[in-house]
Parts: structure tokens; C-alpha cells; sequence
């Protein structure tokens, strides 16, 4: 004995002639025709199979669309599709751009040109969750503004770039009040150039406030044409497993102090090879300018600094190794005040 549900794919009088009822017919159902033959509760029957039918497929398609925030349209034949690819990845070929706007954009966005988003956290979610990059990069190009801070913190199959301007980088402002500005953790890789950073907060164990740049437990930043303003805390900070690291060769600008410019803890990596780096407005470093601990590895060989700073040249602790391509720290770095190497740490 079939069942409603084993007629899909087929339709009722496919050789017979059709008439539609009216509302108030369709409403009484057969009755209007009389009982015999066939008998009311044959008819009713039927047709209730067809309704069905039509209510179960409804409901699954209904579900579909409402999901994607849409409402179902008996006018729109692709609605369906439109639905179902939301639900999907984008499957990169090529190099992909988002575009953000701090002052005009709007998080509902499609990220588009036209239609950017607000937050540089909202595009690298948006990627994460809507995008399959197959090793390509996106791109995440700013409009000149004042934005809030992001983090990195999954590994993901292809490289995101968050891109100001390089010749005008203090127009692309990332500000933290109470907090790092940009921070990748476990394994998550993000790049960023042609912007400006500053932070505050209080600094407190294992919560690096005022830090323009952080990378811990596995995570990775790099960068290249950046401007590092005003930190309570450290301009870049690479711990516990972490990298920060320069993209060599490179110029960029320190306009702003910190309690060091560098810092490498607990077999964090800080990187900045190669580079020439402008120093404004001889800013005061107070605990120094590059500060390495407890087993923390940096490397600045290569490097140039220009411009003035206050406090020491380096603080080297505990176990602590920087290759300045075995330059004493005072003669390398800026200062106004001797480094300190204790504990068993040391330059090479």
C-alpha cells in the first residue's frame, strides 16, 4: 500500500483534464461534487497525500531560505540556490580582496568596494567562515580611519593581509585603549602593512596590554611599512612560542614610545633583520629598548636605527640570546642609558 511520501516525482491526472476549483470549493474540498462516486473521503484522501507532499518539501526548502535571512518568495526561481551557496565556501582561484571602512562601513556589508565592511575583524571572520582560500591570499584593504583591534587565532590554508597605505601609514590608525592592537595565538598567521599602531592598558601576567603587536603560543605576525605610535606596554611582543618578525628589507617608523620597542619571552622569536628604522620625537624606552627574557630569541643583525630615544640600549635576562651580528647592544641599539645582560643571557 503506497503512502504520500512514495509518490515524489509523480503527479496526480497526468492523462485527465484539470479544472480549478475555487477557494470556497478547494475550502469544502469534494463534498461539493456529492458523495458517490468516488466517496468524499477518497478524494480528501488524495489530496491530502498531494498537500503533503507539497507541506514536507516546503518545509525543508522554507527552512533552507529562512536560514540564509531570507523569506521565501514564489517569484524568485534561484532562491533556493542563492540559499544554499551562502551556506557554502567560496573555493578561491586567484588572490581575493575585502575592503574595510571605519567610518562608512557597515558590519551587515558585503564587504565589497562599495559595500565595506566596519572592522578588520569582521573581514577575517567572514573569511574564515565564508571563503576556502586553496593557499591563495586575501586581502584586506583599509579606507583611511581609526580602527579596532583584531586577532588571528586558527591556522588557515592561505594568508590574509591587512593593508593601509605604505606611503601614508599614520592615516590607517589601529588603537587599542585597554589592549593589544593586533595579536595572532595557536597557530594563526596574519600580515599587515602600511598602518600605524597604539595601545594602552595595564600590562598583567600573560595579558600583554598596550601592545601594538603580540604573537603567542604559536601564532605568527609579520610586517613591513608600519608606524609604531604610543604604548603603554610594548610595541611588539613575541612569547611562548610566538613570532613577530619584520619583513626584511624594510623601512619603518617609530613616532611613539613604549616600555621597549622589542620584547622576546619564554622561546618567542622577534625578528627585524635588515631594516632601516626611523625614530621621531626621541621617545623614552623604560625598561629599554629591546628587552629579551627567559629564553627569548631575537635578531635585529643587519638592521639601522636613525633618530634619538631615552633609556637603555638592551635588557638582556635570563637565558635570553639577540644576534645583533655580534655588535655590542650600547653601540647597536638607541639609548641614552647602558643595557643590562644577567642571568646567563647574551649577544651574539
Amino acid at each position: 500500500m503506497p503512502s504520500w511520501f512514495d509518490r515524489f516525482g509523480e503527479e496526480w491526472a497526468t492523462s485527465g483534464l484539470t479544472d480549478d476549483p475555487t477557494n470556497a470549493q478547494a475550502n469544502a474540498g469534494w463534498a461539493f461534487i456529492g458523495q458517490a462516486p468516488p466517496t468524499v473521503e477518497q478524494f480528501n484522501s488524495m489530496f491530502q497525500w498531494s498537500d503533503n507532499k507539497d507541506n514536507w518539501l516546503f518545509g525543508q526548502i522554507g527552512n533552507v531560505i529562512s536560514s540564509a535571512g531570507m523569506v521565501p518568495d514564489p517569484n524568485d526561481p534561484l532562491q533556493l540556490l542563492k540559499a544554499i551557496q551562502g551556506k557554502l565556501k567560496i573555493k578561491l582561484t586567484a588572490n581575493y580582496t575585502i575592503w574595510c571602512d571605519a567610518v562608512n562601513g557597515n558590519d551587515s556589508n558585503l564587504g565589497t568596494q562599495n559595500s565595506p565592511f566596519r572592522t578588520i575583524q569582521k573581514a577575517i571572520d567572514w573569511s574564515l567562515e565564508s571563503l576556502e582560500p586553496a593557499r591563495n591570499w586575501v586581502y584586506i584593504q583599509l579606507k583611511p580611519g581609526t580602527y579596532e583591534p583584531f586577532s588571528m587565532i586558527v591556522p588557515w590554508n592561505g594568508g590574509i593581509l591587512v593593508q593601509g597605505d605604505s606611503a601614508n601609514q599614520r592615516s590607517y590608525l589601529i588603537k587599542n585603549t585597554n589592549g593589544v592592537c593586533i595579536s595572532a595565538k595557536f597557530g594563526g598567521f596574519i600580515n599587515v602593512q602600511g598602518l600605524s599602531v597604539e595601545a594602552a592598558g595595564n600590562d598583567t601576567d600573560y595579558n600583554p596590554n598596550g601592545t601594538g603587536m603580540s604573537a603567542f603560543s604559536g601564532g605568527y605576525v609579520s610586517f613591513k611599512d608600519i608606524s609604531f605610535g604610543p604604548c603603554s606596554n610594548v610595541h611588539m611582543w613575541a612569547g611562548n612560542g610566538g613570532q613577530v618578525a619584520a619583513v626584511s628589507p624594510i623601512s619603518y617608523t617609530i613616532y611613539g614610545g613604549a616600555r621597549s620597542h622589542m620584547n622576546a619571552s619564554v622561546a618567542g622569536v622577534a625578528t627585524n633583520v635588515g631594516c632601516t628604522v626611523t625614530i621621531q620625537n626621541n621617545p623614552a624606552f623604560t625598561v629599554g629598548f629591546v628587552y629579551a627574557v627567559a629564553g627569548g630569541y631575537m635578531q635585529t643583525w643587519n638592521s639601522v636605527y636613525t633618530g634619538t630615544a631615552t633609556g637603555k640600549h638592551a635588557w638582556l635576562d635570563s637565558n635570553a640570546v639577540i644576534n645583533t651580528g655580534n655588535i655590542a647592544p650600547d653601540t647597536h641599539y638607541p639609548g641614552n642609558s647602558p643595557s643590562s645582560i644577567t642571568r646567563g643571557a647574551m649577544y651574539i
